[in-house]
């Protein structure tokens, strides 16, 4: 343990950083009280026996069932992520249920509850004696060292515990390799890539290889912005070794444009999908590079989109685009999947009566499309964009929309009145068809008119980033 040499006089410096230690104290106490009652909730949830919702494809065990509702719950309930909740509640049934000593040490104020997440990760495929082993040893160890330095002492004690699991593990990890992709501040983003170390190491050498070269040839960028810029270059026109890829693939965006801004009559912001609002420069150079567009059409008095027949299961293009505006991620309360990865769903069930209009189609992830369909989750629409998601315990919660279609302004449908007046032509004596036919006069405009609404958002799509 650190030991410190008393002072002849109190200082008010080693006070306040023993008042922190004493702090970290309590709440590791807590953390502990937390975890059992944690394991309370789930057994609780257990004696309900939940069951699978689902009217149709594979059934959930009650057990997948409960561990859905569960995390999803408590997420909600404490303003987590879904991630920091299953974690939670991990932790704390490894705790109670396999790791006496640990939950000792964390009751007793000596170890934190991040080394406990650290020896609840590295127990799992343990058992028997092996287990209690590295349970009294690394409860041990935690006092000592911080909760880095332990993951490495724990995956250590593992090895030595079960040998023959290393390359069974190895490969169980392996097969979680994904990509995450996180909104960053001022138009910038995330790209995070989990893979097994030797490829990610690989990478970075190869990217720092590749950027020293141009650094040595003259670059003047810095060694950082050079690494990324290589790299987005060979994901961007790179190709692919694996058998069978497709070649010729590019990476595709998607910006939508008010309409109104794109005529000049209007300041909303530009919102690439599945990021946000961008801002306007960067929204006038992807506009230019764009190879297609397409119109969402409104009505200009309410803003709502004008729809096909409701009885048609698919949803029209515009639909889709529709939703994924107002909604730019997934409905579900907490989730951040942007919408253009998820599937256009019918909040009433199409199936049991559920029309396919703006307001019974909302984006949701693949993992929450199937939460609402196999647990007691319920999803419904309010009819002003708004949803509420009602949890297996009944606590409510309201999803609002991000990027609400709005009226077309009014001094447009004053122009759009005063043409109607004037016009001979029967084909746009309608307010609607007039504010078509201005914005297809419009020298500004990319779109196309028609008589059956105004062009209130544009999508434009192309094919590579053009930075």
């Amino acid at each position: 343990m650190t030991s410190t040499i008393p002072l002849l006089e109190p200082d008010s410096y080693v006070v306040a950083l023993e008042e922190v230690a004493a702090l970290d104290a309590q709440i590791a106490r807590l953390s502990a009280a937390r975890a059992r009652r944690v394991t309370d909730a789930r057994n609780h949830l257990h004696r309900q026996a939940p069951s699978d919702t689902s009217t149709g494809g594979p059934v959930w065990s009650t057990a997948r069932v409960e561990r859905v509702e569960l995390f999803t719950e408590l997420a909600q309930f404490t303003r987590r992520t879904e991630y920091r909740a299953a974690t939670l509640i991990d932790t704390s049934t490894a705790l109670v249920d396999r790791l006496p000593a640990t939950l000792s040490a964390v009751a007793a104020g000596v170890v934190s509850w991040e080394h406990a997440e650290v020896i609840a990760k590295n127990a799992d495929g343990l058992e028997g004696d092996a287990l209690v082993s590295y349970d009294a040893r690394l409860a041990a160890l935690a006092a000592e060292v911080n909760p880095k330095q332990l993951d490495r002492k724990a995956r250590a004690q593992v090895e030595l515990s079960q040998p023959s699991t290393a390359v069974e593990r190895a490969e169980k990890a392996a097969a979680t390799r994904r990509i995450y992709v996180d909104p960053g501040a001022d138009g910038m983003a995330y790209l995070t890539l989990f893979a097994p170390a030797p490829e990610i190491h690989a990478i970075a050498d190869r990217a720092a290889r590749l950027a020293a070269g141009l650094r040595a040839g003259g670059d003047p960028r810095s060694m950082g912005h050079l690494k990324l810029d290589v790299l987005c270059d060979l994901m961007l026109n790179g190709e692919t070794s694996i058998p069978g890829a497709t070649r010729g693939i590019r990476g595709r965006v998607h910006v939508m444009v008010p309409a109104m801004t794109l005529l000049g009559v209007g300041q909303e912001a530009a919102i690439l999908r599945g990021y946000g609002p961008i801002d306007p420069a960067t929204a006038a150079q992807l506009t230019a590079e764009a190879t297609s567009w397409r119109r969402i059409l409104t009505d200009p008095v309410t803003g709502r989109i004008l729809t096909n027949d409701p009885r048609d299961y698919r949803p029209t293009a515009r639909m889709i685009d529709h939703a994924r505006l107002v909604h730019p991620t997934c409905v579900f309360p907490g989730c951040t999947v942007p919408s253009e990865r998820a599937d256009i769903d019918h909040t009433e069930d199409h199936a049991l009566g559920g029309h396919t209009t703006p307001e019974n189609l909302a984006p949701l992830s693949q993992e929450h499309h199937k939460v609402k369909h196999h647990t007691r989750w319920q999803i419904t629409q309010n009819g002003d964009d708004t949803l509420t998601a009602t949890s297996p315990a009944g606590y409510r919660y309201t999803v609002s929309p991000e990027g609400k279609m709005r009226p077309a302004p009014q001094e447009l449908l004053d122009r759009t009145a005063a043409t109607t007046a004037t016009t001979a032509n029967t084909e746009v004596a309608t307010p609607i068809a007039a504010l078509v036919e201005i914005a297809a006069a419009s020298p500004t405009t990319v779109m196309g008119g028609g008589p059956n609404g105004l062009p209130l958002l544009a999508t434009a799509s192309f094919d590579n980033c053009p930075f």
